[in-house]
């Protein structure tokens, strides 16, 4: 971002960015990085917009392993259906449990070997 833009978003001026770049600033020993949105100096919103007005006709970076997809290729995603459950079908205990059954009769046969 340029020196204008940070300026606009945080509500400081040109020269106090300069001297935190450049570690002349009165405080800069006790200056730590942190998220402006997070301080609430700026919106997520404007903060975004000016990265995308700074970032117009540079290449972008490839993103490297597992990324979240941006928001413009979400918003319109539609949910997959959900599977009709079949509500006239009864549960049936005996069966539910039978395999927990067979898994508890193992255990006793392993622990007795």
């Amino acid at each position: 971002l340029k020196d204008a833009q940070i300026a606009r978003l945080v509500g400081t001026t040109k020269s106090t960015i300069e001297q935190i770049r450049e570690r002349k600033h009165w405080n800069s020993a006790n200056l730590q990085p942190m998220d402006p949105v997070t301080l609430g100096l700026t919106s997520q919103i404007d903060l975004d917009l000016e990265v995308n007005r700074a970032s117009r006709g540079r290449e972008q970076p490839q993103p490297v392993g597992d990324t979240l997809l941006p928001a413009a290729l979400t918003e319109r995603l539609v949910p997959a259906p959900e599977k009709p459950k079949d509500e006239d079908q009864e549960l049936d205990a005996n069966a539910v449990f039978a395999k927990l059954s067979a898994l508890k009769s193992k255990d006793k046969d392993e622990g007795e070997e």
